[in-house]
C-alpha cells in the first residue's frame, strides 16, 4: 500500500456532514455520483490513499491504482466542474450518501453517530458494487474492510464494523492510527473488542506503537492496556521503548495500573519493572496497594527482583517492602542472593528494618541471619532497637549473639 497521508479533519468533517444537506434537499447526491473537484480545493478526508485515476496519466505520489485494472477504469469519472480524481474521503462521502439514501436515512450524515451507523449498514456491500464508490475496494484490498476504513478516513471517534477491523491492511493502519486526534484515536481503540484491539496493536510497527501511546490521554490508554489479555499487554509494554514506558505506567489511573501490572505475565513483568528509572519505578511500586504489590512481586525472576530491588532509593525500599504481605516479604527475601540480601537490609531505614524484622516470622529471620556473613548480620542487628533484638535472640546463632550488646 502507498503512504497515506491524512488530509485536515475540519474540512473533511464539514464536507461529509454538509453533504446530508444535497440528500435532503434531493441534491445530486440521492440521484447517483456526487461530482467533486480537487482542483483548489481543501482536502475533505483525513486518511487519504490519494485519488482513484482512470488513465489520466498521474502518476504522483498521490495517484493509487486499484488492485483490478477494470476497477480502475470504471472509478474514474472525472468531478464535474474540473476534471479531477475524487480522493478516498469524497468516496467516502459519496458512499455514505448513497447508502443513506439506499436506507432512506438522508438526515443519518448529519452527525459521526449518523455515519457510523450508515458504514455499518449491510446496504453498504450492495453500493459499493457500483462506481465509482467501487475505488474503495481497491485501496483496501477488500470489501468487508471498507465501512472501517471509511471511518478511519472521516474521522468517526467509533468503529462501524468493530468485528472486520483487522480487515484493515497493516501499512493502512501503521499511517491511519497515528495521525488521528487524540479524542478519536481513543474512540476507535475503545470500541474494538479485545481481540481485535490485541491484533491491531501487534501489527504496529514500535513508532506507530509509540506514537499511539504518546498520543492517548492516561485515561484511554489505562482503558485500552488494561483490556488486553496477559501476552498481548506484555508484547505492547516490552514494544514500547523505555522511556515511553516509564511515563505511560506512573501516569494511568490507579485502578488501571493495578489491573496492568497485576495482568502481566512475570518475565515481562520484571523486563518491564528493571528498566524503569528509579523515580519511575518508585512511582509504579509506590501506587500499588499492598494486594496487587505482592501480586507483582511473586514469581519474579531472581535477577529481576535483585535489579529491581537495588535501584530503589532507600526511603521508597522501605515502603515497599513493608506494605508486602507477610508470605511474599519472606518469599523476596529468601530469594535474594545473601550479597544483595544484605545491601537491600542495610539500606533499610532502622523503622522499616524494624518493622521487617517484626513482619517476618522470628524462624525466617533467623534463617536469613545466618546466610549472611556474620559482620553483615551483626551491623544489619545492630540498627534493631533492644525491644525487637531480644525478641530473637532465641533464633540468632551463638557465633552473631556474641557479638551483639545484649
Amino acid at each position: 500500500m502507498p503512504n497515506l497521508p491524512l488530509l485536515n479533519l475540519l474540512s473533511m468533517k464539514a464536507v461529509a456532514w454538509s453533504l446530508a444537506g444535497l440528500v435532503a434537499a434531493g441534491g445530486a447526491a440521492t440521484a447517483g455520483t456526487v461530482a467533486f473537484s480537487n482542483s483548489g480545493s481543501t482536502p475533505t478526508n483525513n486518511v487519504d490513499t490519494g485519488a482513484v485515476t482512470g488513465g489520466s496519466g498521474d502518476t504522483g505520489p498521490a495517484a493509487v491504482a486499484p488492485a483490478d485494472p477494470s476497477a480502475a477504469n470504471s472509478a474514474a469519472p472525472a468531478a464535474a466542474s474540473g476534471g479531477g480524481p475524487l480522493t478516498a474521503g469524497q468516496l467516502c462521502t459519496e458512499l455514505t450518501s448513497r447508502v443513506a439514501s439506499t436506507i432512506g436515512d438522508a438526515g443519518g450524515a448529519a452527525s459521526a453517530a449518523g455515519l457510523t451507523q450508515i458504514l455499518a449498514n449491510p446496504a453498504v456491500t450492495d453500493v459499493l458494487a457500483s462506481a465509482p464508490v467501487n475505488g474503495l475496494v481497491g485501496m483496501v484490498d477488500n470489501a468487508t474492510a471498507v465501512p472501517d476504513y471509511c471511518g478511519l478516513v472521516l474521522a468517526l471517534p467509533t468503529v462501524p464494523v468493530p468485528n472486520t477491523f483487522t480487515q484493515i491492511p497493516t501499512s493502512v493502519l501503521n499511517q491511519a492510527l497515528t495521525t488521528l486526534p487524540a479524542a478519536d484515536l481513543s474512540g476507535v481503540l475503545n470500541s474494538l473488542p479485545a481481540g481485535e484491539l490485541s491484533q491491531t496493536l501487534g501489527e504496529l510497527s514500535p513508532s506507530s506503537l509509540t506514537s499511539v501511546f504518546a498520543t492517548l490521554p492516561a485515561a484511554a490508554a489505562g482503558n485500552v492496556l488494561s483490556t488486553l489479555p496477559a501476552g498481548s499487554l506484555g508484547s505492547v509494554l516490552t514494544t514500547l521503548p523505555v522511556n515511553s514506558v516509564a511515563s505511560l505506567l506512573p501516569s494511568l489511573p490507579t485502578g488501571d495500573l493495578t489491573d496492568v501490572m497485576t495482568t502481566l505475565p512475570n518475565a515481562q513483568t520484571g523486563t518491564v519493572l528493571s528498566e524503569l528509572p528509579a523515580s519511575n519505578l518508585t512511582q509504579v511500586l509506590t501506587a500499588l496497594p499492598s494486594s496487587a504489590l505482592g501480586n507483582v512481586f511473586t514469581g519474579l525472576p531472581t535477577s529481576d527482583l535483585t535489579q529491581i530491588l537495588g535501584a530503589l532509593p532507600s526511603s521508597a525500599l522501605g515502603n515497599v517492602l513493608t506494605a508486602l504481605p507477610a508470605p511474599t516479604l519472606g518469599s523476596v527475601l529468601t530469594q535474594l542472593p545473601a550479597a544483595n540480601l544484605g545491601s537491600v537490609l542495610n539500606a533499610l531505614p532502622a523503622t522499616d528494618l524494624s518493622s521487617v524484622m517484626t513482619t517476618l516470622p522470628s524462624a525466617t529471620v533467623g534463617s536469613l541471619m545466618k546466610s549472611l556473613p556474620t559482620s553483615t548480620a551483626t551491623g544489619i542487628l545492630g540498627k534493631l532497637p533492644a525491644s525487637v533484638l531480644n525478641g530473637l535472640q532465641s533464633v540468632l546463632p551463638s557465633s552473631i549473639l556474641s557479638t551483639l550488646h545484649l
